[in-house]
């Protein structure tokens, strides 16, 4: 029995769980063609306004942290909600693989929504400061662990697996976009309205989210749902699988390591190159409107362009965007465009047949826990590499960490494109 399909042996009995199917069962009639399911389309152009709330809230809160408190206290109220997330984040992947999605996904959305009122009305009756700001960060933390996993299970159990690449694409556009736009409607909001007011339209767009999950989406697969294992034997599960996949376990491992080397070079080295090089803050501007206009046309790319070897040949972009990286750091204008057009380019397209592949790879029963086990890579490493790459900058230059970094990324992503077990994917 290959590792695809069978359950792992990681019971307190240590007795083998019984064997899952390997593929969602089909529900009813097929699904319709994608580019004409509305169904899919609403969820869709959902998912883009809960991460255009989202937008708006997160430029109102670090807005209110940067004038309401010192600089070391509202580093811990924007980071608030990040802990959290890592500690639940696991949980949450057993939770995904265990219960129905819809539901696990509707309690999520309104539980965050219930935070976002009750701030809003906390707020507007005067309650103020880090420990209120702190708490919030950290109720909302916790829900999106409990949560995410399951959302990344959802396109499964909507379309076909020929058309998962496609609906990835589309809600990577969908991020996109609503981020592009979000962030200077969170900047008006908060000038405006205040945080209450913030606070407010990000919680309506959890209500319209789970309101479409709950009367609107209707799962068109049903995946198979794990044995009541305790939660550590199913956590032990999961590990055993990804120990038995080889394909499973690289794609994990090249996701997780991905965002470590381009994630700090976007989030510090372009305000580093821009601010040493004394150029002015609307070229930061651009230069991050220039990675979103690259990312959305490379996500169109990757929704276009059917690839034999999806896998392979997003591992080998990124190979190309890790010289770009590098580019971030000559101090020229022009460079420092064409570098994050490109590197925005490259994101797109390669997220695209990555993400599709990596749906139709992982198991269905353990796609939840293996989904957990990539967005706490993510969670924990980030966070280290960001601060490493400043360091790196300060004691030599943000040329030479734009180089380190892009040129670790290019030799890790030519090993992964390489290996067998990414190779074979389809």
């Amino acid at each position: 029995m290959s590792a695809r399909t069978r359950a792992a042996t990681s019971l307190q009995t240590g007795a083998r769980l019984p064997a899952l199917p390997a593929e969602p069962t089909l529900i009813g009639a097929p699904p319709p063609p994608v580019a004409r399911d509305r169904m899919v389309h609403t969820w869709v152009a959902s998912m883009a306004l809960s991460w255009f709330g989202d937008a708006v809230w997160t430029v109102a809160l670090a807005w209110t942290a940067v004038h309401t408190l010192s600089p070391a206290m509202a580093g811990v109220v924007l980071g608030a909600e990040t802990l959290p997330q890592a500690v639940f984040v696991l949980l949450g992947g057993v939770i995904a693989d265990r219960w129905d999605t819809r539901r696990i996904l509707v309690t999520g959305r309104l539980a965050q929504g219930a935070v976002l009122l009750a701030g809003a009305a906390a707020w507007a009756a005067g309650v103020r400061g880090a420990p209120f700001l702190i708490t919030m960060g950290v109720l909302l933390g916790t829900a999106t662990g409990l949560t995410l996993p399951a959302g990344a299970t959802l396109g499964r159990q909507l379309v076909r697996p020929a058309d998962l690449a496609t609906v990835s694409g589309w809600n990577q556009i969908g991020a996109r976009v609503a981020r592009l736009l979000g962030a200077p409607a969170g900047g008006v909001a908060v000038a405006v309205v205040g945080p209450a007011g913030a606070m407010l339209a990000n919680a309506v767009t959890f209500v319209a989210v789970a309101a479409v999950l709950a009367f609107v989406v209707r799962p068109r697969y049903l995946m198979p749902r794990m044995p009541h294992a305790s939660w550590t034997a199913s956590l032990r599960d999961g590990a055993a699988y990804l120990r038995g996949d080889e394909s499973a376990r690289l794609l994990v491992l090249g996701l997780a390591a991905l965002n470590v080397f381009v994630s700090p070079v976007i989030a510090l080295g372009i305000a580093l190159r821009v601010s040493g090089s004394g150029w002015g803050s609307a070229w930061l501007g651009a230069a991050e409107a220039a990675f979103a206009l690259g990312a959305i046309a490379g996500s169109v790319v990757g929704i276009r362009w059917k690839v034999a070897r999806p896998a392979r040949a997003g591992f080998a972009v990124l190979v190309g965007q890790g010289v770009c990286i590098v580019g971030t750091g000559v101090g020229s204008r022009a460079v420092l465009l064409a570098s994050m057009l490109l590197i925005g380019l490259a994101a797109g397209a390669a997220s695209v047949w990555l993400s599709g592949t990596y749906q139709r790879t992982i198991a269905p029963s353990h796609l939840g826990r293996v989904s957990s086990v990539s967005s706490l890579g993510d969670m924990a490493l980030v966070p280290l590499a960001i601060p490493a790459f400043g360091a790196l900058a300060a004691v030599t230059s943000v040329l030479t960490a734009a180089a380190v970094y892009g040129t670790a990324m290019s030799l890790l992503c030519l090993w992964f494109a390489t290996r067998p077990g990414i190779a074979r994917l389809r």
